[in-house]
């Protein structure tokens, strides 16, 4: 089959083909005499492996390594599992931080329905933020444990980030 077809039956673009080629996701077919790359079934089967680890949350270096431990005949699932323990026990995490941050923002929000709407005097920006800092370093604190978790999720992930959903149809 062409790369169209073979990018078809994935849901990808040819260019994303063409990128997990390049970047040692897919083996290089091969060539017909006019050039045209020649893919077979097992490579529809390794396009819908990467696929699925991607949408499990798996970065493109490590469904690469994955494949690679697995072309040299060594059972990757170990691994598998360490990397998805790894992931779940980020993601729980972040849940966490999320849940005290949205109790913090809903308790705030109760309180300033209760305030009355009045302009600020002197140096006030906003009262109704100005009180909460009063009252409550905690959300600061708070806020600034999620932006960590999101800057440790993202250099984490940092190669998918930039490949996630590159070149993928939506539907």
């Amino acid at each position: 089959m062409h790369i169209g077809e073979l990018a078809k039956q994935g849901g990808v673009s040819v260019q994303t083909v063409r990128y997990y080629e390049r970047y040692g996701l897919l083996q290089k077919p091969e060539r017909k005499p006019s050039l045209y790359r020649i893919y077979r079934d097992n490579d529809v089967h390794r396009l819908r492996f990467i696929l699925q680890a991607k949408a499990l949350g798996f970065t493109l270096d490590e469904i690469k390594h994955i494949l690679d431990l697995s072309q040299r005949r060594r059972c990757p699932c170990g691994e598998v599992l360490k990397i998805g323990q790894e992931r779940l026990a980020e993601l729980q995490s972040q849940i966490e931080q999320l849940t005290r941050f949205r109790d913090q923002l809903a308790r705030a929000v109760m309180q300033w329905k209760k305030c009355p709407d009045e302009a600020p005097a002197g140096n006030a920006i906003c009262v109704l933020i100005e009180r909460t800092m009063a009252a409550s370093d905690s959300l600061v604190s708070s806020l600034s444990e999620r932006k960590r978790a999101k800057w440790h999720l993202n250099k984490v992930k940092s190669t998918s980030a930039r490949t996630r959903n590159v070149g993928v149809k939506s539907q």
